[in-house]
């Protein structure tokens, strides 16, 4: 079945069916959506590049700070290392006064705990 083109009152030009209208309406339609699809792609690119970048930057920077963590860290495990080697060998080349030390802090804390437990009520 062919469809009828409609001429118009002077006979010229056909006038286009309801169907065409329609063709030519979403044509239009999408034309318009794409149009505005890629201006709002264009517009949010500098946006999108902003952020990746602030992203890099961070990941950066919490990359650098890691670093600095490890690196303080095993400064401070020298510097234990060292603290204890030093102290096993004063406590080995002077043998009287670490045990008179180790007596002293004894008798300090007994002393201490002891007049703790002596002012908590009995039960």
């Amino acid at each position: 079945m062919m469809k009828k083109e409609q001429t118009s009152a002077n006979g010229s030009r056909p006038t286009p069916t309801g169907s065409q209208e329609s063709d030519g309406t979403k044509d239009r339609i999408a034309r318009s959506a794409h149009a505005g699809i890629d201006a709002a792609s264009e517009a949010a690119h500098p946006t999108i590049d902003s952020a990746a970048e602030g992203a890099h930057r961070a990941v950066k920077n919490a990359d650098e700070m890691a670093d600095h963590a490890v690196e303080a860290m095993e400064r401070a495990g020298v510097k234990r290392d060292e603290m204890i080697t030093a102290s096993s060998s004063y406590m080995r080349d002077h043998p009287l006064i670490t045990l008179g030390l180790a007596v002293t802090t004894g008798y300090v804390l007994s002393r201490l705990l002891s007049s703790r437990q002596d002012k908590q009520p009995n039960s």
